[in-house]
């Protein structure tokens, strides 16, 4: 009986090395890829609830044009009740990735377009991104829309 408890507590100490080493095995390439990834994803679903109660943290802060702060839930309120006209797409450019550890800082543009193909809006952008609980989840964003030179 001692035999298979002791190979049950090996066993259990390699599956909980095994866990430890995924997170050891991240670079800085695998989480350049994991954030931009998660920023297409997050830009694709920006107006899905679902979607972002993945992507948010649960201590999400997002300072807005009004000066107030939103939460997680206020930010995932707002959005999924506030739809962007049907007959335009996003992209982004100039995306920038930098890391501090387990946090990641994402800096780029956001280009709308109309269904002609024109830039309708810019928007610069900054997010923050943590690495807990195994994934990356964002803890901060603020972004400001790009006005023209003669403004």
């Amino acid at each position: 009986m001692s035999c298979i408890r002791y190979v049950l507590t090996a066993a259990t100490v390699v599956l909980y090395a095994s866990a430890a080493d995924g997170d050891e095995k991240r670079t800085s390439n695998s989480d350049r890829d994991a954030l931009i990834a998660l920023e297409n994803d997050w830009l694709k679903n920006e107006h899905n609830a679902a979607e972002l109660e993945h992507i948010l943290a649960f201590d999400f802060l997002h300072p807005v044009v009004t000066s107030d702060v939103l939460n997680k839930a206020q930010h995932i309120k707002f959005s999924s009740t506030h739809l962007p006209a049907p007959d335009v797409t996003k992209h982004f450019e100039a995306l920038q990735v930098r890391f501090y550890g387990d946090v990641g800082v994402v800096n780029g543009l956001v280009v709308t377009t109309n269904k002609d193909g024109n830039t309708a809006g810019k928007t610069v952008f900054t997010d923050v991104f943590v690495y807990r609980d195994g994934r990356w989840q964002a803890v901060n964003a603020q972004e400001n829309t790009v006005q023209s030179p003669e403004h």
